[in-house]
This record gives C-alpha cells, structure tokens and sequence, in this order.
C-alpha cells in the first residue's frame, strides 16, 4: 500500500518507497523459519523443492506482465523505446534489474523498473539457502543467526560509507550488496525467535503489549514523511526503519494488535492480491499516464487504482492460484507454527 500510494504521488505517502523495506524484512524473517524448520524436521534442506516453490510462485505472474508489457511496447512505442521495453523484459525474467539499476545502464521510468525488488529477492533466494546449509553444519542456530547479524551489519555500513564517500545514489540503494540489511535483519529475527522463543511471547505481556503498534505507528510515520531527500537516508534511516518494521512482524507473529489488525477483511483481501498488484500498478500507472489522459489528479489516480486491483485479482485467479495449488504440493515438513501468517497473504515464497 505505501509503495502503490508513493507511486501514485499521493502527498502524504513521500516515504511509501520504504514499504519494500518491510516487505524484505518480512521475507527474510518466513523464508529462514521454513529453512530452519525444515533442516530441523527432517534433517536436510531439499533445495531443489525450495528453488521450485519460489518458480511456481514468483515466475508466472511476472511472465505474464512481461508478455503484457512486450506486446504494449511493440504496438504503441517507438522503435527505440520498444527496444528498451524488449531488453528491460530480458533484464527482468533473469533478475538482474537491480544491477541494471544500480551499474546505470537502464534508463529510469521503464515499465519494468519496479522489478528491482524482485531482484533482489530472487538473488536472496539463490543465496541464502546455502549459507543456511554451511553455517548450520558448522555451528547450528548460533551459526545461522551470526551469518546473519554479520551480513546486516556489513550491508549497512558498506551503504553508508558509500554514501557519504560520493557514491552515486542508485548503485547504493538498487545493488543487493548495499540493501541487503533489511532482509539480513528479517533473517536474524527468524533465527532467534526459534533459539529464544520467549522473545515472542514477550510482545503480548502488559507492559510490551504497546511495542508492536509503538512501531506501526513508526513505520506509518516514516512512509508519510521520510522523503528521498531527507538527511541520513542511507546511514542511519534504513536501518532506523527495517528495526520498527521487525518490531511489527515480532508483534504479528506472537499474535498482539498487529496480528488482530491484519485479520480483517481488506487487508487480508488486499494481502492474497499484494504480488499482482505490486506487479502491475507499475506499468498500469505509466500507461495511464496524466499527459495522456489530461484529468485532473484525484480521477487519475482512482482510475490507476481501479485498472491495477482489476489486473492484480485477474492475476490473483487466473494466473497464480493454479500454480499455489501445485506449490502447495511440494511444502516441507517443518512449517511456519504461527496461526498468524498465511503463506498466500505473507509471504512470496
């Protein structure tokens, strides 16, 4: 939701870039619980059914989009921006938009930019897994969880060295070496809620019962004003950010007010269509474009929304659901044991 409304340029949502922040953290957080679980469960991590559950569940809605994008560009651009649309859809069926990004080589206001993200996850997804298998081979829990703290740590400082060295502002922010802190961060809270469980049931005593939506608040508060100008961005913003934003998922994960909020109607709604929407708001929003259509702000925008929920449930229905029923085959034996997380609305993988 902040992502689309900072897309949207709604006024009052200048920080909403940081919502893909949260989404990493949240990542982390349920893809290294169901590595743990599964190593635990059954002694091994079978890798191939890993990497294939991300495919069934990642690969044909973006497929989709980029066939959609592929077929725009060739009808309606010119001959160089359609080449452009024709290599950005190459950039992102193999993940490599964020590099792209961040190495300057794509022109911004692509219909695929927002596909960064996905990048950057998918690497993860490469990556992770394996360190999860070595680290937990050497030293268990402890191991996994060092792994963890110690790759947050470096991507943090590496960013803001960076940053402050001269480095232009999209190699820190687009490369997955330089944002890598938030997902890393989701990966350590993962780790500890399994060798200190208590840490979970601590969220809903009476006097911490107000951490969880302290730091909702927080994370609204910063996705309202926290602008890409804004001082410290890329020093000591992010990680401000991604440590609120693990306070809420600790929160909805012991099943305090932020779990309760998360269960009603819309956001669970809003939550199973999250990937199609985040998918095609994007193109959907440069297509429907104000020096296109010439309407005013507020109907433009209504209708940009209209158009991207219409294509996210069209996703939602036609495309994902029948590859969720199949990946559902193929889940492991260890699985997430909160009540409050649901593997269609939570989580990507």
């Amino acid at each position: 939701m902040l992502v689309v409304l900072f897309h949207a340029n709604v006024s009052w949502a200048r920080g909403g870039y940081l919502g893909v922040d949260v989404f990493f953290v949240l990542s982390g957080f349920l893809i290294t619980r169901l590595l743990l679980e599964e190593r635990e469960a059954t002694g091994r991590t079978a890798l191939g059914r890993f990497y294939l559950r991300r495919v069934l569940r990642l690969f044909p809605a973006l497929v989709v989009v980029a066939i959609a994008v592929a077929i725009y560009a060739h009808g309606w651009l010119s001959s160089e921006q359609a080449s452009q649309a024709f290599h950005d859809v190459a950039v992102t069926a193999t993940y490599r938009m964020n590099w792209t990004q961040a190495l300057g080589t794509v022109p911004l206001f692509g219909l695929l930019d927002h596909t960064w993200s996905l990048s950057i996850e998918e690497q993860f997804y490469v990556l992770w897994p394996l360190v999860v298998i070595v680290a937990h081979r050497i030293g268990g829990r402890w191991a996994v969880l060092l792994a963890a703290a110690t790759g947050m740590v470096a991507s943090a400082v590496l960013r803001g060295v960076w940053w402050h060295d001269g480095t232009a502002a999209h190699r820190v922010y687009y490369g997955l070496d330089t944002h890598a802190d938030g997902i890393l961060l989701g990966c350590a809270l993962a780790t500890l809620t399994i060798l200190w469980p208590r840490i979970v049931g601590a969220f809903t005593g009476s006097v911490t019962r107000w951490v969880g939506p302290t730091a909702l608040v927080a994370v609204v508060v910063m996705g309202a004003r926290v602008g890409l100008a804004t001082s410290g961005l890329y020093s000591w913003v992010y990680p401000v950010f991604v440590g609120v934003a693990a306070l809420v998922i600790v929160d909805m994960y012991a099943g305090g007010f932020t779990a309760q909020l998360g269960r009603s109607a819309l956001l669970v709604a809003l939550g199973r269509i999250s990937y199609g929407l985040y998918l095609w708001h994007w193109p959907v929003f440069l297509v429907l474009n104000g020096g296109r259509l010439h309407w005013a702000f507020i109907p433009l925008t209504l209708v940009r929304l209209a158009a991207s929920l219409v294509m996210a449930v069209a996703s939602f229905f036609l495309v994902e659901q029948p590859f969720l029923r199949l990946k559902r085959r193929l889940e492991p034996a260890g699985r997430i044991s909160a009540p409050t997380f649901d593997s269609q609305t939570a989580t990507p993988g």
